[in-house]
């Protein structure tokens, strides 16, 4: 009987615990991910997400990039924003050793830092590197963003998992008008832009 006593307690525990284990790996409902990233243009995989103090995510410049890439911005009251840009590579210059076609005057800096390829104009800067089959890029401008806040991006950029999709995603209906894309200038109706003129897009 002491030993029935004992186990007692534990046994009425254990479905609250594993109740409470069971609501905590509960993911995200897959579908509506998958739904909210189609209304958008984007391919659920490209959507990335990194961590850098002081910023935050501009949930409004979320859009996409090229046919299905993904574009948002961090944005810092002090320093200005950090652009990323996920997409599938098409040929242009990721790594300081591949063949670069731009203009002598766009080429600028570039050299290794850690797994990535660190890029810098005078106007600019960038961290690209790789994940499979697509390029990541962290970009701002040199005159707010500092080289330890894009660093601090790309090292934390990780593609989302389905909480941060949920976060990250706009609701499918949440606004009455279009979703901006992420590489669309502020205004006029012109081609999507590259901001800070040391890239050469990956959307083809």
């Amino acid at each position: 009987m002491t030993h029935i006593r004992r186990a007692l307690p534990l046994l009425l525990l254990l479905p609250a615990v594993v109740t409470s284990a069971a609501c905590g790996t509960e993911s995200a409902n897959r579908p509506e991910l998958e739904a909210r990233a189609r209304a958008l243009g984007i391919e659920r995989g490209m959507v990335y997400v990194t961590d850098v103090p002081g910023y935050t995510l501009a949930n409004q410049s979320v859009g996409v990039i090229g046919d299905h890439g993904y574009g948002a911005s961090y944005f810092s009251p002090s320093s200005g924003s950090i652009e990323m840009r996920v997409d599938e590579r098409r040929g242009d210059p990721v790594a300081c050793t591949d063949p670069d076609t731009r203009p002598e005057a766009e080429r600028g800096s570039c050299e290794r830092d850690g797994e990535s390829w660190y890029r810098a104009t005078d106007a600019g800067h960038e961290y690209v590197f790789q994940d499979g089959g697509r390029v990541i890029r962290l970009s701002g401008d040199r005159a707010g963003v500092t080289r330890d806040a894009l660093r601090q991006a790309a090292e934390n950029a990780h593609q989302a998992d389905d909480r941060e999709l949920a976060d990250v995603l706009p609701t499918t209906g949440a606004g009455p008008g279009p979703v901006e894309r992420g590489d669309l200038p502020a205004n006029g109706d012109v081609a999507p832009q590259d901001p800070f003129e040391i890239t050469a897009g990956t959307s083809g």
